[in-house]
């Protein structure tokens, strides 16, 4: 009876430390997910470097706009930098502005990326775009694909004009290629437009755009973003547009979001 015992409590033991060492981990099987880092490459703009504590650094691409009164604090997705989006910030500097950031360890940055360390340095970074010449009350703040939960982050945190969503989840665990191997969830963007019990949430105008034919993050995340989201807002399903092929549509959402809030005011 004591063996047969003993055999059972080694077997209700095995999953108690798999799941104690799955969540030890989890941390660190979420950064290597979540920011497969490109490699540094020539021809990166000049950027200015923002220190993000602990040695670590991240950087901002600053294209200026002086006809337009408006800003935009941009995030980018989780496989590219800087220097893959020349055409996208330029494109995006047409309409206002633009703070294009770069997460620490990131083309010029230095550090690691770190699902812990991701939603503080987006704070930082909005701290940085406002020292360096936004105004608050006409700065918006952009994000794709993971880039939305630093928007997110941002606009629940800081005084901000207005949130653009592009190709974004509700949480990583909401994403099938992140939730099964995942025991711990991060970057909560649903909860966070929703606004929690101590009211802390988004309160300003958000624009949310997602292909219908994406298959990285299904459209479903932009339509229970939109759900979650205060008014006023808008959801433009972009029909047929995968998750490549809505990124190149960021300049356009900028343009009709800025003309959207003008509309407002």
């Amino acid at each position: 009876m004591g063996r047969r015992f003993g055999k059972c409590a080694n077997l209700l033991f095995v999953p108690v430390v798999m799941t104690v060492l799955a969540c030890g981990g989890a941390r660190r099987l979420a950064d290597v997910a979540a920011f497969p880092r490109p490699p540094l490459r020539s021809g990166t703009p000049q950027t200015a470097s923002i220190p993000l504590g602990e040695d670590a650094t991240g950087t901002l691409w600053v294209v200026r706009n002086e006809q337009s009164p408006w800003s935009v604090l941009y995030f980018h997705g989780n496989g590219e930098d800087l220097h893959d989006l020349r055409g996208i910030v330029r494109g995006l500097a047409r309409h206002a502005t633009v703070y294009a950031v770069d997460y620490r360890g990131y083309g010029c940055g230095r550090g690691t990326p770190s699902v812990e360390t991701f939603e503080a340095d987006a704070r930082a970074f909005y701290d940085a775009a406002v020292r360096l010449g936004a105004e608050p009350s006409r700065l918006v703040v952009q994000g794709y694909s993971i880039g939305g939960a630093a928007a997110v982050e941002v606009a629940a945190s800081r005084r901000v004009a207005g949130l653009l969503l592009g190709s974004t989840f509700t949480s990583l665990l909401g994403v099938p290629w992140f939730g099964r191997f995942l025991p711990v969830d991060w970057f909560r963007s649903e909860d966070k437009l929703r606004g929690g019990p101590e009211g802390r949430g988004v309160a300003c105008p958000v624009r949310i755009y997602h292909g219908t034919a994406d298959r990285l993050i299904d459209f479903s995340h932009g339509e229970r973003l939109f759900a979650a989201a205060p008014e006023p807002k808008v959801l433009v399903p972009l029909v047929g547009e995968d998750h490549i092929s809505a990124h190149r549509q960021d300049g356009a959402q900028l343009a009709a979001f800025l003309a959207w809030l003008e509309a407002l005011q």
